[in-house]
């Protein structure tokens, strides 16, 4: 799963589809999807994403492997860009819509679990996003 961080410092995330049978229905998360038998978890990250929004992404990093606990149980490794991708660059052939969100707006959207515990533990810290002061 990719997480896109815009030159603003923003989540740039993927609204999924609300539909029976998918983990975390209408919830904000990355982009990204399974892994095909003979990928590694890079190659189906490149693969998804393509086909998701019609973006050919650089040079993942690697940010960590959560555990969709809440979800459908597997293991996710997501990566993460930070710069250069815009919304308006994204071409969506999959999901609901895609929106540019502060740390603190996580605290008040519908995203997925295992995406607030990277963003907020790994993420944020990494490359120094911090939450919002009034």
């Amino acid at each position: 799963m990719l997480i896109i961080v815009t030159d603003e410092g923003k989540l740039l995330l993927h609204l999924r589809d609300d539909k029976p049978g998918i983990p975390h229905p209408g919830c904000w998360s990355g982009f990204g999807g399974a892994v095909e038998d003979g990928e590694s978890a890079e190659q189906a990250l490149r693969r998804e994403v393509l086909e998701e929004t019609g973006i050919r992404i650089g040079q993942p990093v690697f940010l960590a492997e959560e555990l969709d606990a809440e979800g459908d149980g597997r293991l996710v490794s997501l990566f993460y860009v930070a710069g250069g991708i815009s919304p308006e660059d994204i071409d969506l052939r999959e999901g609901a819509g895609v929106g540019v969100h502060g740390i603190d707006d996580l605290d008040r959207l519908p995203v997925a679990p295992f995406v607030c515990r990277a963003v907020r533990s790994r993420l944020a810290p990494a490359l120094g996003l911090r939450r919002e002061t009034s």
